[in-house]
């Protein structure tokens, strides 16, 4: 076991067992509950197209029964019990499990976690009732025009690449997961060196790393599989159009973005917050207020490993769709003449205090340092991030914006009562 480690001016610590597996964590006296989530190194983009979705399907299993709990609802009122909330989530590059409850049942809840990961009996009678579930929540997304766009979208950014497929698999690929794939699945990717463990809350670290010694000292680590690197360079501004007789035509616009732990995320961070981050944001002054082209605009960034992206989504009359792009790629190329200083400084003040505010949440915490940590292998802390974004200036963000908005990168997919794929097409850029 490492010894703990807590840099100058850090408020987080961390140990490494024996056998690989992280422990992060970060006092906070003053709280009255405790978060502990569970990171898992593996997600979609760690899957061939024959087991999509395996991620997925696991991440529900492991609530279907262990050795000592062997139904759903010993392992649901373990927590509910308590008054605490007890969730998962499958992403791209990881899986977490998470539970926050009240500081009393912080010990309990941590060994139903280790539990859940370590012995959950995957019951072939509830592996194929959770089948018809998964093959129900994929009809549902398709069912949605604006989880469609999204996915669309994905499969122009990252075509036949894993991140261009949907984190669920598909209702063939569900279809063809039995429990010996799960199983492997899970030997290969479910080990300590491949784990982080993050507790926020009101306990101290020697004591949580006490606890983990004594459930998972016999735990045998092991080397996981690498993940699928992204080769794909875009050419080509291209558009996606499928037809839906909705009330609402749902677009979304993007370009390839950067990674996660690339010298110009925080300018383009800043960059979509001024663009389409907030109600006095460009795209919600201009879109919404000013021309009433939409209910919902707005822009984000997502940041993978290796990879990125800068996205525009919105929802608009079906008459007003073509208005309505011009529009938000006109405010998007506006973004390459330049930002004033104090429209920089603004959206400066902006991110860094949501930032802040959602520090005062053990959950929130609890995801920021195990999210750096499994993917990163270092912790920022708050202080830091804010120190990184307040030294862009408005150089960077002219810079970067274009660097990264380009004509040739754009790529705009559609969902709904419009045909006109070629005028979109003739529309499409900056």
């Amino acid at each position: 076991m490492s010894t703990p480690t807590r840099p100058q001016g850090q408020t987080s610590q961390k140990t490494t067992l024996d056998n690989g597996l992280r422990v992060v964590t970060s006092e906070i006296p003053h709280t009255r509950s405790v978060t502990m989530s569970v990171l898992i190194g593996v997600g979609s983009r760690y899957e061939s197209a024959e087991e999509s979705g395996i991620s997925h399907y696991i991440e529900h299993m492991v609530f279907k029964g262990t050795e000592s709990r062997p139904t759903p609802e010993e392992i649901s009122a373990t927590v509910e019990g308590t008054g605490g909330v007890l969730n998962a989530g499958t992403e791209q590059e990881l899986t977490v499990y998470w539970c926050k409850v009240a500081q009393p049942h912080f010990e309990e809840c941590l060994g139903l976690l280790v539990d859940m990961l370590r012995n959950s009996v995957f019951e072939p009678d509830s592996i194929e009732k959770e089948r018809m579930v998964l093959v129900e929540e994929l009809n549902m997304i398709n069912d949605y025009p604006n989880y469609k766009v999204d996915a669309l979208l994905d499969e122009m950014l990252w075509p036949d690449h894993p991140l261009g497929r949907d984190i669920g698999g598909t209702p063939e690929s569900v279809a063809g997961i039995d429990r010996q794939m799960m199983l492997e699945h899970m030997s290969r990717f479910y080990t300590p060196s491949n784990i982080v463990v993050s507790v926020a809350g009101n306990v101290t670290h020697q004591r949580v790393v006490d606890l983990l010694s004594g459930l998972c000292s016999d735990w045998d680590p092991s080397e996981s599989n690498a993940w699928a690197p992204v080769t794909h360079v875009q050419s080509a501004p291209q558009v996606r159009l499928e037809y839906r007789r909705t009330e609402q035509t749902h677009l979304a616009i993007a370009v390839p973005g950067v990674p996660m732990e690339h010298p110009d995320r925080y300018a383009l961070d800043l960059l979509s917050v001024i663009l389409g981050e907030g109600m006095s944001s460009r795209l919600f002054v201009e879109v919404r207020e000013r021309k009433g082209l939409a209910y919902d605009v707005h822009s984000g960034v997502a940041h993978f490993l290796d990879c990125g992206a800068f996205v525009v989504t919105a929802g608009v009359d079906p008459k007003r769709v073509y208005e309505a792009v011009q529009t938000i790629l006109e405010e998007v190329g506006a973004l390459r003449d330049g930002i004033p200083e104090d429209e920089l400084s603004k959206a400066k003040r902006l991110s860094t205090g949501r930032m802040l505010l959602r520090m005062e949440d053990t959950r929130a915490v609890s995801a920021w340092m195990g999210n750096q940590e499994l993917l990163t292998g270092k912790i920022l802390e708050p202080d830091d991030v804010v120190a990184g974004v307040n030294a862009v200036t408005v150089e960077d963000v002219h810079r970067v914006a274009n660097d990264v908005l380009v004509d040739d990168k754009l790529n705009m997919a559609v969902v709904g009562p419009s045909r006109g794929q070629r005028r979109l097409e003739r529309l499409l850029k900056l």
